[in-house]
Parts: C-alpha cells; sequence; structure tokens
C-alpha cells in the first residue's frame, strides 16, 4: 500500500493554494501527486515560470548558473567518452532554447549536432535562432527515423504522469552505444527530509508529478531496458533556496488577482542557492543530494 509522503503546495508561484498530496511507493520507491493536475498546465506553468524568463535569456547568469554549466560541461565529456565520439547526435527532450544542448555543440568546436524537442514553440524558435534544429511537440508525439548518440532528459521525468513510457521512448531512438542523459530530483537527499512537511521545493508544487530516489530510479530505468553506465550527485541549490524563502508562504498562501512575485526573483534567491550549491558540492561524496545524473544505456539482460 502506498504511504502518504507529504503535502505541499504552491509556494514558488502562487499559482493555487491547493494543498497536493505525494504518495510513495514502497515497491519502486517514488513519490507521486494526487491529484494529478494533467488538466491545469496553463495554471500551473505561468508565464513567469523560470524557463520561460530565464536569467541567460534576460542577459544575466550568475555564478551559479556557471558553477551548473561547468558541471554540465564535465558531464558531457563523460558521456562523450563512454559514447566514444566527439562528434554525437543530440537530442534535447523539452530542452526549451537549446541553452544546454547549444552549449554542448559549441563544446564539440561544433563537430555535434542537436534536435530540440519541446512544447513551446517559442522556445523552439529561440533554439533554432542558435542554429540547432527544434521540433515544437510533446515527445510523446515526436516522430523520427533518426537515431540519436545522446538523449538528453534533463529535468524532465519527473514533470510527467509515465516517465518509464518516457524511457522507454527514449531507449528506441538511441543508436547502438547510445546514451540517455537524465537528471532528476532525489527525495531522500538531506533537504528533502529537513523540510519533508514544509513544502520542500524538491515538490515543486504542483509540476513535479514523480519524483524518484537514488534506488527508485535504477529500477523506472530497468522497467524500461536501460542501465546506468554512470551515476554522480550534483546539486540542489535552487532547492534549498526556495525551500527556505517558501516558508512564510507556506503558512499564508498568497491571495489576490495577481500572481505574487516568484520565488526565484527574490534578492536573496541567488545568495542562498549559491550557498546551497557549495554546501552539497562540498559534502555530496557522503550524503545524498537532491539532484542526480545518471547516463543510462540499453540493457543487455
Amino acid at each position: 500500500m502506498d504511504e502518504l509522503w507529504a503535502t505541499a503546495t504552491d509556494t514558488e508561484y502562487g499559482t493555487t493554494s491547493e494543498r497536493f498530496a505525494y504518495y510513495r511507493c514502497p515497491s519502486c520507491d517514488c513519490l507521486s501527486i494526487d491529484p494529478l493536475p494533467a488538466d491545469r498546465l496553463e495554471e500551473i506553468y505561468p508565464p513567469t515560470y523560470y524557463s520561460f524568463a530565464s536569467p541567460e535569456a534576460q542577459g544575466r547568469v550568475t555564478i551559479a548558473e556557471r558553477v551548473k554549466a561547468w558541471l554540465d560541461r564535465r558531464s558531457f565529456r563523460r558521456a562523450a567518452a563512454l559514447i566514444g565520439s566527439d562528434s554525437p547526435r543530440i537530442l534535447d527532450v523539452g530542452g526549451g532554447v537549446g541553452a544546454i544542448s547549444g552549449a554542448f555543440v559549441r563544446a564539440s568546436g561544433g563537430r555535434a549536432t542537436a534536435t530540440v524537442v519541446d512544447i513551446d514553440p517559442k522556445s523552439v524558435e529561440a533554439a533554432k535562432a542558435r542554429g540547432l534544429e527544434g521540433v515544437a511537440c510533446r515527445f510523446e508525439d515526436f516522430e523520427t527515423d533518426r537515431r540519436f548518440d545522446l538523449v538528453l532528459m534533463l529535468n524532465l521525468v519527473e514533470h510527467v504522469a509515465d516517465p518509464i513510457a518516457l524511457l522507454r521512448k527514449a531507449r528506441g531512438l538511441l543508436e547502438p552505444g547510445g546514451l540517455v542523459w537524465l537528471q532528476t530530483p532525489n527525495f531522500r537527499a538531506l533537504d528533502g527530509r529537513v523540510f519533508r512537511h514544509h513544502n520542500w521545493a524538491g515538490y515543486h508544487c504542483p509540476r513535479h508529478w514523480v519524483i524518484f530516489s537514488e534506488t527508485g530510479l535504477p529500477r523506472a530505468l530497468s522497467a524500461a531496458g536501460l542501465e546506468p553506465a554512470w551515476f554522480t550527485r550534483a546539486q540542489g541549490g535552487a532547492f534549498w533556496a526556495a525551500s527556505l524563502l517558501g516558508l512564510p508562504r507556506a503558512s499564508r498562501p498568497p491571495s489576490g488577482p495577481e500572481l505574487p512575485r516568484p520565488l526565484v526573483c527574490y534578492r536573496s534567491f541567488m545568495p542562498l542557492a549559491a550557498a546551497g550549491a557549495a554546501f552539497d558540492l562540498m559534502t555530496r561524496r557522503v550524503r545524498a543530494v537532491s539532484q542526480v545524473v545518471i547516463l543510462a544505456r540499453v540493457s543487455n539482460t
């Protein structure tokens, strides 16, 4: 029987004061949201959502984002080494404006190619303006005869109702020897435990629908016919910042016709995120953190 893990509301963007329950599946060690707000996407992803109004899009990149980009480049070099190619064909699922896949193409000296699949047409047009290919549709509806060396699914699987189905589709689009690159939250991290009953930002409520643990994610990969080829703990500085800044809103949800200012826009958000990121990076070898990265390949079993 699933266990009630926690309840939470939208403290980050204030799109709703409704509380949602998160249940833990004992056999898969993952959390799922109830009720599932599948018919409320326009409501829960407001125009102020961070991926629609990113600091990069506004021409400002913080130190924390530079550190993240450095970590991403290190992981890309690891992926390229495992694939055995310095010119991989990249599929960036839910890649928005193509910031990360575009950076990988540049890091390869232009030898790599990238295709962005995203539901937001404006983001896809921005990706095309970077020189990338782009398709505006849900990944579930994406059709192609091409195969890819690297499928990016960065902070994606937690946003969908059936992540295993998406992983199976990604598996089917891999070239022999190709990899799926996953980055996703880990609900068993220290901050996940500290803020478990205080609107932990890793719930990203109500936008994260399935949240894995370090043990639950490999089980999901196995169900999709994949297996880990490489694993690392990243950092969850933004979760630390939003969890702390969201505490007052949890007790007094914003009210009124206009949405409140997103927590990510608070002046203290970036310093707190940088401190949280530094703490995670210094201690990730001895404890779980709230962002993990897995490079997965097709299972031989």
